[in-house]
């Protein structure tokens, strides 16, 4: 690696794998986008491994596009998990507190953590990490810090994140057979949220929902901590595919008229709009055509049936239309037009388009919610490479993120110093 600090984000979706370039140019300035490159990903189903040599290929490539904007190698990358595998629950543990005074210590604080990590999974899960969320000391809640505070029980509630270990191991093997090292991961969505949510929004409740191919991943904050993590098994990728069964066409195809003509519901095609679309403008081999208020149709309802989902998870944790600062959307599924709108009939909360912020340098190519993930990561990666701690704690607060590989490995570790065979 350079003097200069540099660090690589590779987010391997199921449709394409997206790469970012983030130098440190100067110490005087803030880091700067230097390179990106994408490639059409294989060997990935619903966000998962299924072929490690595809994948592998899938990142060599996107990798070797970013190359041609540098004049050095790449050699490690900060990639990210997701995939509806990942799943999520909370936990809530209670100690008493030890001292004689009621005064709550750093060693009661870990004691309590200990027993929230305490974990069990179910066969083939993992748990790849564990958010920190707020204290109840006695009976005072939302409390960041308890140390130095007085009384006599005290609670903390974690939201323990699991995954497949064949899933998170094989995109490990992946990214090896593509001849680069892992320099640490994270958390797909999370790395998301941090590319596009403000502390404001978080601070006073919001949902992302980061639309990808097949998978639509969703996160809930509140007084800036992670309240619920969830993974829906449905995505973009499910609109191209109904498109392709409704004009009995190729997915390459509907896929391009789903870019080009697609609308979020009839309801939004404005006047003036193109009326009917002739298959025949993408392939010479075909002749059919389709109203655009018919494609409108087919992608509002795979679109509603998404934002029932989400709907249903802000259930689970009492927040179906209740959070101030309401829904941002993000990923490439975010790109159809009028989604926004649609979002707000459909999730009756204040909805937006979330864009990578906070980025430097060569991003007008980069400025889209498709890449959203991989600008969080290359945040993520900077902010590890100005702190020196290649292995951090695996207990950060939800505000923060929580990385998954090399943490996962580290939580393991730690848990097995702290409770031994």
């Amino acid at each position: 690696m350079s003097e200069e600090p540099m660090v690589t984000g590779v987010d391997i979706g199921t449709y394409l794998t997206k790469v970012i370039v983030l130098k440190q140019l100067r110490d005087d300035i803030p880091p700067s986008v230097v390179a990106w490159g994408t490639s059409f990903t294989e060997g990935m189903r619903k966000g998962a491994v299924v072929d490690e040599v595809d994948v592998a290929r899938s990142i060599s490539r996107a990798i070797e596009d970013a190359r041609y904007m540098l004049d050095e190698p790449i050699e490690e990358v900060y990639i990210g998990f997701g995939g509806s595998h990942i799943s999520s629950f909370a936990k809530r543990e209670k100690i008493a507190v030890s001292k004689a005074d009621g005064e709550v210590s750093p060693d009661d604080v870990l004691r309590l953590k200990e027993h929230v990590a305490r974990h069990t999974s179910s066969r083939n899960r993992e748990l790849i990490t564990v958010l920190e969320q707020r204290y109840t000391l006695d009976e005072t809640g939302g409390i960041p810090d308890p140390v130095g505070m007085h009384g006599i029980r005290l609670e903390l509630e974690g939201l323990l994140i699991e995954g497949d270990e064949a899933a998170v191991k094989s995109q490990y093997h992946a990214v090896e057979q593509a001849n680069l090292k892992v320099a640490d991961s994270h958390l797909g969505v999370l790395a998301a949220a941090d590319a596009v949510l403000t502390k404001k929004q978080r601070e006073l409740g919001v949902v992302l929902v980061d639309i990808g191919a097949s998978t639509t991943s969703v996160v809930v904050y509140e007084e800036r901590t992670v309240i619920h993590l969830a993974v829906i098994p449905i995505g973009a990728a499910h609109i191209t595919n109904d498109l392709a069964i409704g004009m009995k066409t190729s997915i390459d195809i509907a896929e391009m008229v789903k870019v080009k003509y697609g609308y979020g519901s009839p309801d939004y095609i404005p006047e003036g709009a193109t009326q009917r679309v002739s298959l025949s403008e993408f392939s010479k081999d075909e002749s059919a055509s389709f109203s655009v208020k018919f494609i409108a149709e087919v992608i509002e309802a795979r679109i509603q049936e998404i934002f029932e989902f989400v709907n249903g998870e802000l259930a689970r944790v009492e927040r179906e239309e209740l959070l101030p600062a309401g829904a941002v959307l993000t990923g490439g599924g975010a790109n159809i037009r009028n989604i926004v709108t649609l979002a707000k009939s459909e999730l009756n909360l204040p909805a937006d388009v979330g864009y990578p912020t906070d980025l430097e340098g060569d991003i007008a190519d980069i400025s889209d919610p498709l890449f959203a993930t991989c600008a969080g990561l290359v945040k993520y990666g900077m902010n590890q490479e100005h702190e020196h701690e290649p292995s951090r704690s695996s207990f950060m607060s939800g505000s923060v993120m929580g990385t998954v590989g090399s943490t996962w490995k580290s939580l393991k570790r730690w848990l097995q110093t702290l409770f031994p065979e």
